[in-house]
């Protein structure tokens, strides 16, 4: 997927954005960069209302590519480095959102699917970890 940044998007456009192809995904924008496998504090969130230009330093203006079998860590670094974007990734965990915190490591197809299982476990009352292998 491809996301075309500059000064007049708003963050809650990129998020839709993002959400389109990813669907148990999304993204909160922070005052402060974290560093790999560190949570972001709720103090530190944007609103989604405000525009890039109005949050980056980095006055870019350029398409974003995201690639799905790219490490969520890595996307991470990559809308600070270029956009200048201080991003955390959440995923869908049943009926809440949490940070990919120490799971930096997998990729966005990864934690999408991820998400995905969880909320329909989560609809269907059942639970993944704990299925076992009936004896015949």
């Amino acid at each position: 997927m491809t996301i075309k940044i500059n000064d007049s998007i708003s963050l809650k456009e990129i998020n839709d954005l993002f959400i389109c192809s990813y669907p148990f995904l999304k993204l909160e924008f922070y005052h402060h960069t974290h560093l790999n496998e560190q949570e972001s504090l709720p103090s530190d969130l944007y609103s989604k209302n405000l525009l890039v230009g109005e949050v980056s330093k980095i006055h870019f203006n350029g398409n974003l590519k995201l690639h799905y079998w790219q490490k969520t860590g890595a996307i991470e670094q990559e809308f600070r480095s270029k956009a200048g974007l201080n991003v955390q990734i959440f995923r869908k965990n049943a009926d809440a959102w949490v940070q990919t915190v120490g799971t930096d490591e997998l990729t966005l197809e990864e934690q999408n699917e991820n998400g995905m299982k969880t909320t329909e476990d989560n609809l269907h009352g059942t639970n993944r970890t704990f299925e076992r292998e009936k004896k015949l």
